[in-house]
């Protein structure tokens, strides 16, 4: 078990335990990972590196209505998140109807880790719908970082919200992200669908900044 040290923004120094196995995973696919801590009466998302150190943390934003603020859910369980997403899916479509979808989850999953948990599974199922020609005819991919940028990704983002590309970089910008969490998950999801179809393991990862609406995608060569 690992023990991180954490400046919530109430003001307080607090410890947090965790067990940093089950981020491997994780860390393969991202060079920093989103961690929903709570504290006190409040959750804080805290960004964490490979090295286990903490690279920020951010308060987590109530959705509000035009009543009152939605109380943050307690996480949903097991195969929970997946249920709300199908059950979704029958009536709005997110290849089709991405707006629709997102706003019906919206109201159903609040809580970042959720949210990240449930674009991971939309960000496979856009990638798989929108190559599903190509898969039918057995087609395997190879992808640099930007390849998998301009072929991959952003085609697959325009669905999400005003795409723009940083030159030079392996960067692109998404602008007024209904939700940046969800985004940043549909990100890593395009990343495992392609992977079922690589002819060799990915070494490709995902960096990310959030600036209120407006997401930083950075694709990163890992380090094998």
């Amino acid at each position: 078990m690992a023990v991180l040290s954490i400046k919530c923004f109430c003001g307080e120094q607090f410890k947090y335990e965790i067990d940093e196995n089950s981020l491997k995973l994780e860390f393969e696919r991202m060079g920093i990972v989103p961690i929903l801590v709570p504290h006190k009466d409040h959750f804080v998302t805290v960004y964490v590196d490979s090295n286990l150190t903490v690279r920020s943390v951010e308060r987590v934003v109530l959705v509000k209505d035009a009543k009152s603020s939605v109380v943050v859910k307690a996480g949903v369980k097991g195969e929970g998140i997946f249920q709300i997403i199908e059950d979704i899916k029958k009536k709005y479509d997110p290849f089709h109807k991405y707006t629709l979808f997102i706003s019906q989850l919206l109201t159903k999953v609040n809580d970042p880790e959720n949210l990240f948990t449930a674009g991971r599974e939309v960000g496979k199922y856009i990638w798989n719908k929108r190559r599903e020609p190509l898969l039918k005819m057995g087609a395997s991919f190879k992808i640099s970082p930007d390849l998998l940028l301009n072929n991959e990704i952003i085609p697959c983002f325009e669905k999400v919200g005003n795409v723009e590309i940083v030159k030079g970089k392996d960067t692109i910008i998404i602008k007024n992200a209904i939700s940046p969490a969800f985004t940043v998950g549909i990100a890593q999801g395009i990343l495992d669908a392609i992977q079922s179809y690589m002819q060799s393991r990915i070494h490709i990862k995902i960096e990310y900044i959030v600036s209120g609406s407006t997401v930083f995608l950075t694709l990163r060569e890992a380090e094998i």
